[in-house]
Protein backbone atom coordinates (compact mmCIF):
# COMPACT_ATOMS: atom_id res chain seq x y z
CA UNK A 1 0.00 0.00 0.00
CA UNK A 2 2.90 2.08 0.61
CA UNK A 3 4.48 1.59 -2.65
CA UNK A 4 1.04 2.21 -4.69
CA UNK A 5 1.14 5.83 -2.80
CA UNK A 6 4.99 6.25 -3.19
CA UNK A 7 4.39 5.75 -6.80
CA UNK A 8 0.77 7.59 -7.06
CA UNK A 9 2.83 10.38 -5.76
CA UNK A 10 6.26 10.70 -7.52
CA UNK A 11 4.06 10.54 -10.58
CA UNK A 12 1.67 13.43 -9.46
CA UNK A 13 5.20 15.22 -9.14
CA UNK A 14 6.33 14.62 -12.40
CA UNK A 15 3.36 15.37 -13.96
CA UNK A 16 3.10 18.67 -12.03
CA UNK A 17 6.61 19.67 -13.28
CA UNK A 18 5.40 18.74 -17.29
CA UNK A 19 2.58 21.06 -17.26
CA UNK A 20 4.42 24.21 -14.93
CA UNK A 21 5.87 26.68 -17.19
CA UNK A 22 9.45 26.58 -17.72
CA UNK A 23 11.56 29.27 -16.56
CA UNK A 24 11.55 32.53 -18.08
CA UNK A 25 8.17 31.63 -19.72
CA UNK A 26 4.61 32.83 -19.06
CA UNK A 27 1.80 30.74 -18.23
CA UNK A 28 0.83 30.08 -22.09
CA UNK A 29 4.74 28.63 -22.70
CA UNK A 30 6.06 32.25 -24.76
CA UNK A 31 9.69 33.17 -24.23
CA UNK A 32 9.66 35.96 -21.78
CA UNK A 33 12.63 38.42 -22.01
CA UNK A 34 12.78 40.98 -18.97
CA UNK A 35 13.56 44.72 -19.49
CA UNK A 36 13.88 47.56 -17.12
CA UNK A 37 13.73 50.85 -18.67
CA UNK A 38 13.64 54.00 -17.34
CA UNK A 39 10.25 56.33 -17.45
CA UNK A 40 11.55 58.36 -20.34
CA UNK A 41 11.84 55.96 -22.77
CA UNK A 42 8.32 54.12 -22.23
CA UNK A 43 6.15 56.02 -25.52
CA UNK A 44 8.95 54.83 -27.52
CA UNK A 45 9.82 51.07 -25.94
CA UNK A 46 5.76 50.81 -26.17
CA UNK A 47 5.62 51.06 -29.11
CA UNK A 48 9.21 49.09 -30.06
CA UNK A 49 7.46 46.01 -27.88
CA UNK A 50 4.18 45.89 -30.30
CA UNK A 51 6.52 46.21 -33.49
CA UNK A 52 8.47 43.22 -32.25
CA UNK A 53 5.55 41.60 -31.31
CA UNK A 54 4.51 41.34 -35.01
CA UNK A 55 6.96 39.75 -36.12
CA UNK A 56 8.42 37.48 -32.89
CA UNK A 57 6.81 34.93 -30.26
CA UNK A 58 8.98 36.61 -28.00
CA UNK A 59 7.21 38.58 -25.20
CA UNK A 60 8.73 41.59 -24.07
CA UNK A 61 8.21 41.89 -19.85
CA UNK A 62 8.78 45.67 -19.34
CA UNK A 63 9.20 47.45 -15.97
CA UNK A 64 9.56 51.19 -15.73
CA UNK A 65 10.87 53.71 -13.37
CA UNK A 66 13.38 55.59 -12.23
CA UNK A 67 16.91 55.01 -13.53
CA UNK A 68 18.15 54.65 -10.34
CA UNK A 69 14.95 52.36 -9.06
CA UNK A 70 15.73 50.41 -11.88
CA UNK A 71 19.20 50.11 -11.55
CA UNK A 72 18.96 48.61 -7.96
CA UNK A 73 15.82 46.34 -9.26
CA UNK A 74 17.86 44.89 -11.91
CA UNK A 75 20.64 44.27 -9.34
CA UNK A 76 18.69 42.82 -6.38
CA UNK A 77 16.32 40.56 -8.10
CA UNK A 78 18.66 39.05 -10.69
CA UNK A 79 15.49 38.30 -12.83
CA UNK A 80 16.56 40.64 -15.84
CA UNK A 81 17.48 40.08 -19.76
CA UNK A 82 18.30 43.93 -20.76
CA UNK A 83 18.35 47.56 -18.73
CA UNK A 84 17.53 50.78 -20.47
CA UNK A 85 18.14 53.63 -18.16
CA UNK A 86 17.81 57.31 -18.76
CA UNK A 87 21.87 57.47 -19.49
CA UNK A 88 24.93 55.29 -20.08
CA UNK A 89 26.14 55.99 -16.57
CA UNK A 90 23.41 53.96 -14.92
CA UNK A 91 24.45 50.93 -17.02
CA UNK A 92 28.24 51.76 -15.87
CA UNK A 93 26.88 51.96 -12.09
CA UNK A 94 25.03 48.85 -12.56
CA UNK A 95 28.47 46.88 -13.84
CA UNK A 96 30.67 48.72 -11.56
CA UNK A 97 28.20 47.23 -8.25
CA UNK A 98 27.84 43.96 -9.68
CA UNK A 99 29.60 43.13 -12.58
CA UNK A 100 26.43 41.97 -14.79
CA UNK A 101 26.31 44.16 -17.64
CA UNK A 102 27.74 41.92 -20.62
CA UNK A 103 27.37 44.20 -23.74
CA UNK A 104 25.66 47.48 -24.42
CA UNK A 105 24.45 49.32 -27.44
CA UNK A 106 23.57 52.24 -28.31
CA UNK A 107 19.96 53.66 -28.36
CA UNK A 108 19.14 56.99 -28.76
CA UNK A 109 20.00 60.58 -27.07
CA UNK A 110 18.15 62.62 -24.44
CA UNK A 111 18.33 66.06 -24.58
CA UNK A 112 17.18 68.44 -21.77
CA UNK A 113 14.64 71.18 -21.89
CA UNK A 114 12.45 73.62 -20.51
CA UNK A 115 9.05 72.80 -20.64
CA UNK A 116 6.02 75.61 -20.03
CA UNK A 117 2.16 75.52 -20.08
CA UNK A 118 0.50 76.35 -23.73
CA UNK A 119 1.76 79.51 -24.35
CA UNK A 120 3.89 80.57 -22.25
CA UNK A 121 2.24 82.61 -19.90
CA UNK A 122 4.97 82.91 -17.56
CA UNK A 123 7.54 84.20 -20.49
CA UNK A 124 10.14 81.72 -19.09
CA UNK A 125 12.83 82.00 -21.89
CA UNK A 126 15.82 80.60 -20.61
CA UNK A 127 17.21 79.22 -17.37
CA UNK A 128 17.99 81.96 -15.04
CA UNK A 129 14.25 82.60 -15.48
CA UNK A 130 13.56 79.20 -12.82
CA UNK A 131 15.64 81.07 -10.79
CA UNK A 132 12.32 83.87 -10.44
CA UNK A 133 10.51 85.07 -7.44
CA UNK A 134 6.86 83.58 -7.10
CA UNK A 135 7.71 80.46 -9.97
CA UNK A 136 7.01 76.42 -9.15
CA UNK A 137 9.69 74.69 -10.73
CA UNK A 138 9.50 71.09 -11.24
CA UNK A 139 13.00 68.74 -11.16
CA UNK A 140 13.46 65.03 -10.99
CA UNK A 141 15.99 64.00 -7.66
CA UNK A 142 19.00 61.99 -7.60
CA UNK A 143 17.23 58.64 -8.50
CA UNK A 144 16.01 60.25 -11.84
CA UNK A 145 18.75 60.82 -14.51
CA UNK A 146 16.78 64.27 -16.02
CA UNK A 147 17.09 65.09 -12.12
CA UNK A 148 20.89 64.50 -11.98
CA UNK A 149 21.67 65.96 -14.93
CA UNK A 150 19.47 69.63 -14.38
CA UNK A 151 21.46 69.62 -11.06
CA UNK A 152 24.83 69.83 -13.11
CA UNK A 153 23.07 71.77 -15.70
CA UNK A 154 22.47 74.51 -13.27
CA UNK A 155 26.14 74.08 -12.00
CA UNK A 156 27.86 74.24 -15.45
CA UNK A 157 25.86 77.81 -15.85
CA UNK A 158 26.46 79.12 -12.29
CA UNK A 159 23.09 79.07 -11.20
CA UNK A 160 22.54 78.12 -7.77
CA UNK A 161 19.15 75.66 -7.66
CA UNK A 162 18.75 76.70 -3.78
CA UNK A 163 17.85 80.27 -4.94
CA UNK A 164 14.59 78.72 -5.44
CA UNK A 165 12.39 78.85 -2.73
CA UNK A 166 12.03 75.51 -1.22
CA UNK A 167 8.05 75.63 -0.67
CA UNK A 168 7.70 76.11 -4.77
CA UNK A 169 10.43 73.35 -5.78
CA UNK A 170 8.52 69.91 -6.79
CA UNK A 171 10.34 66.87 -7.09
CA UNK A 172 10.20 63.52 -8.68
CA UNK A 173 11.46 60.47 -9.55
CA UNK A 174 10.29 60.19 -12.96
CA UNK A 175 10.65 62.50 -15.89
CA UNK A 176 6.95 61.78 -17.07
CA UNK A 177 5.54 62.96 -13.71
CA UNK A 178 7.35 66.32 -14.01
CA UNK A 179 5.70 66.98 -17.30
CA UNK A 180 2.93 65.72 -15.15
CA UNK A 181 2.94 68.98 -12.75
CA UNK A 182 3.07 71.38 -15.16
CA UNK A 183 0.22 70.04 -17.52
CA UNK A 184 -1.84 70.43 -14.47
CA UNK A 185 -0.76 73.44 -13.45
CA UNK A 186 0.80 72.32 -10.26
CA UNK A 187 4.47 73.62 -11.54
CA UNK A 188 4.70 76.64 -13.83
CA UNK A 189 8.21 75.02 -15.52
CA UNK A 190 10.26 71.53 -15.41
CA UNK A 191 13.49 70.71 -17.42
CA UNK A 192 12.37 67.28 -18.86
CA UNK A 193 13.34 64.99 -21.85
CA UNK A 194 13.11 66.69 -25.47
CA UNK A 195 11.18 63.33 -26.18
CA UNK A 196 8.73 64.50 -23.55
CA UNK A 197 7.90 67.77 -24.51
CA UNK A 198 7.56 66.81 -28.26
CA UNK A 199 4.81 63.91 -27.28
CA UNK A 200 2.92 66.78 -24.97
CA UNK A 201 2.96 69.35 -27.20
CA UNK A 202 -0.52 70.03 -27.34
CA UNK A 203 -0.57 70.95 -23.92
CA UNK A 204 3.05 71.92 -23.25
CA UNK A 205 5.28 74.70 -24.59
CA UNK A 206 9.16 73.74 -25.20
CA UNK A 207 12.20 76.27 -24.14
CA UNK A 208 15.33 74.84 -25.70
CA UNK A 209 18.51 75.07 -23.66
CA UNK A 210 21.52 75.80 -26.06
CA UNK A 211 24.10 73.07 -26.75
CA UNK A 212 27.09 74.80 -25.47
CA UNK A 213 24.81 75.18 -22.08
CA UNK A 214 23.52 71.79 -22.04
CA UNK A 215 24.36 68.20 -20.95
CA UNK A 216 22.94 65.28 -23.64
CA UNK A 217 22.50 62.07 -21.62
CA UNK A 218 23.34 59.00 -23.98
CA UNK A 219 20.63 55.86 -23.88
CA UNK A 220 21.77 52.60 -24.05
CA UNK A 221 20.92 49.33 -23.50
CA UNK A 222 22.37 46.63 -21.50
CA UNK A 223 22.55 42.89 -21.66
CA UNK A 224 22.63 41.17 -18.50
CA UNK A 225 23.83 37.97 -17.52
CA UNK A 226 21.11 37.24 -15.25
CA UNK A 227 18.67 36.74 -18.61
CA UNK A 228 17.12 33.73 -19.29
CA UNK A 229 16.95 33.96 -23.08
CA UNK A 230 19.86 35.61 -24.43
CA UNK A 231 19.38 34.80 -27.73
CA UNK A 232 15.70 36.54 -27.85
CA UNK A 233 16.80 39.16 -25.77
CA UNK A 234 19.32 40.10 -28.37
CA UNK A 235 16.94 40.05 -31.11
CA UNK A 236 14.97 42.51 -29.82
CA UNK A 237 18.71 44.69 -28.91
CA UNK A 238 19.18 44.01 -32.83
CA UNK A 239 15.54 45.13 -33.73
CA UNK A 240 15.74 48.53 -31.22
CA UNK A 241 18.80 49.81 -32.75
CA UNK A 242 18.24 48.15 -36.10
CA UNK A 243 16.57 50.48 -38.96
CA UNK A 244 13.07 49.71 -38.06
CA UNK A 245 13.32 50.52 -34.26
CA UNK A 246 15.63 53.76 -34.72
CA UNK A 247 12.43 55.05 -37.00
CA UNK A 248 9.86 54.03 -34.54
CA UNK A 249 12.28 56.32 -31.94
CA UNK A 250 12.43 59.04 -34.30
CA UNK A 251 9.02 59.13 -35.14
CA UNK A 252 8.04 59.17 -31.50
CA UNK A 253 10.03 62.30 -30.59
CA UNK A 254 13.36 60.57 -29.78
CA UNK A 255 16.84 61.37 -31.14
CA UNK A 256 18.85 58.37 -32.47
CA UNK A 257 21.75 60.52 -33.56
CA UNK A 258 24.27 62.44 -31.83
CA UNK A 259 22.92 66.61 -31.20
Amino acid sequence: MKRAITVLLAAGFVAALSFAPGCGRDESGDKVVKLYAGAGMRKGVDELIKAFGQQSDVRIDVEYGGSGPMMARAKIAKDGDLFMPGDVGWVDQLHADSGIVEDRRQVAYFVPVIIVRKGNPEKILRLEDLLREGLTIALGNEFCQVGKASGKIFKKNGLDMKAIDPQRLMRSKTVNELGLFVKTRRADAAIVWDAIAINNSDALDMIEIPLERNLISRVVVGMLSTGRHKDDARKFVDFVTGPVGQEILKRYGYRTSEP
